[in-house]
């Protein structure tokens, strides 16, 4: 076995200081010898302790708990926060398309507006109709006395055939 000396220095009171050319008096050092002495306990083997086991595995089945406690917690409170976060810039969204559709009411009730469209059509060199220009569409006057009249099928397709009684 190999034994290692080693030496260490001692303390000393610095009370007053000396001048290094002075002998050191009263005092002598003695040196102090450590071994080193190698140990090999590769072959032992540590005695479990059921309780100890059975402790450590409660304290990290309890830690595992409060773990996923404090996390969905806070997922939860994260989550109310970004919702809050979106709910504000849907709103803000909100407002900036309702002042975008006041707008677009505003520019097409000035763009429908019948006088601007006179003036338009009177610089393009467009003017009033005159009445013999003007066709009515539709009847015009009363409403027949006669009965409703509904659609008749004709025999045979074709051209359209005249079926009023003074055509044949």
């Amino acid at each position: 076995m190999a034994t290692a000396t080693l030496s260490l220095p001692t303390r000393k009171p610095r009370a007053s200081k000396r001048p290094r050319s002075e002998a050191v008096t009263g005092q002598a050092t003695i040196p102090a010898f450590y071994t080193v002495k190698r140990v090999d306990n590769s072959r032992l083997r540590r005695e479990v302790n059921p309780e100890h086991h059975r402790e450590c595995l409660a304290v990290l089945g309890l830690s595992v708990v409060v773990f996923i406690f404090v996390f969905l917690f806070a997922w939860q409170h994260f989550q109310c926060v970004r919702s809050g976060y979106r709910i504000e810039e849907l709103k803000a969204q909100f407002a900036t398309l309702e002042e975008w559709n006041h707008q677009l009411r505003l520019e097409h009730s000035g763009l429908v507006d019948p006088q601007r469209i006179d003036t338009l059509a009177r610089h393009a060199g467009l003017a009033s109709p005159s009445p013999q220009q003007v066709i009515q569409v539709g009847p015009s006057g009363p409403a027949p006395v006669e009965g409703p009249q509904f659609a008749r099928n004709l025999t045979r397709p074709g051209p359209a055939q005249d079926t009023s009684p003074s055509g044949q």
